[in-house]
């Protein structure tokens, strides 16, 4: 089986992670998936940014590094201010954090399913309800990553279309009650594959039997590869799609 890709954060070995530079590059590349991660402002504005804080990939205007704050200390329009593109390379330059309503459009404007982690950590329900609501509002095809059979319900039930993406506990019972809380929903089961950029990973890795037993509740997922023989053995282990951060190409 020839599994898909799913694009880290976007094409984000070449690219500015979470960034429209790095989403766009994913549909120029043929991805089949782009996976961004939300994060919220003080005044209530979803943003994709994977750290709590802006210091890693955060840059003034003058290319200096912006202070290490956490992004829901900043409203929307100090956010904008900063730079996330000059930590890549300057070529880069005025890349922004993307808002959730822009990352839609673009999904919508490119045909481009992306799917949304980290959802479930740390967001107030305010924020949460809004995340929701522009899903539902939009005619974009946006999967969920879920940890738990009640994130995968929440999910299903305020949400109208796209996949959910599960990625939590990989025993018999936690499968079997994630695929009842699926119900008709495209489901996939995410697998950790044992390398060097998941070390730090304590759950179940990817092997035949792990694999076997996730593919009998779902559509096979394995993350993170970025060498043609990972994808070579993710691939006799029936994934569906892998996730890379652009090492890997279509």
């Amino acid at each position: 089986m020839i599994a898909k890709l799913q694009a880290h954060r976007g094409v984000s070995t070449d690219y500015p992670e979470n960034t429209l530079a790095a989403f766009n590059a994913a549909a120029d590349e043929g991805y089949a998936i782009v996976e961004c991660d939300p994060k919220y402002t003080s005044d209530g504005v979803i943003v994709m940014h994977h750290d709590r804080t802006t210091g890693r990939t955060g840059r003034n205007a003058d290319g200096s590094a912006a202070p290490d704050v956490p992004v829901s200390d900043l409203t929307f329009d100090e956010l904008r201010k900063l730079d996330f593109g000059l930590w890549k390379d300057e070529r880069f330059r005025g890349e922004k954090a993307p808002s959730l309503s822009e990352t839609l459009e673009f999904s919508t404007a490119r045909r481009m399913p992306i799917k949304l982690d980290n959802v479930w950590q740390g967001f107030p329900e305010n924020i949460k309800e809004k995340l929701f609501s522009e899903l539902r509002a939009s005619g974009a095809d946006v999967g969920i990553t879920c940890n738990t059979p009640e994130h995968v319900r929440y999910a299903v039930e305020h949400t109208t279309r796209g996949a959910i993406h599960y990625d939590g506990a990989l025993d018999e019972a936690s499968l079997a009650a994630v695929r009842a809380s699926a119900g008709n929903r495209e489901l996939y089961v995410w697998v950790c594959y044992d390398n060097e950029l998941t070390g730090w990973f304590k759950g179940e890795k990817a092997s035949a039997e792990v694999c076997a037993r996730a593919k009998r509740y779902g559509k096979l997922g394995v993350w993170i590869l970025s060498r043609e023989d990972e994808r070579e053995r993710a691939e006799a282990f029936g994934a569906e799609i892998i996730e890379t951060t652009g090492s890997l190409k279509p």
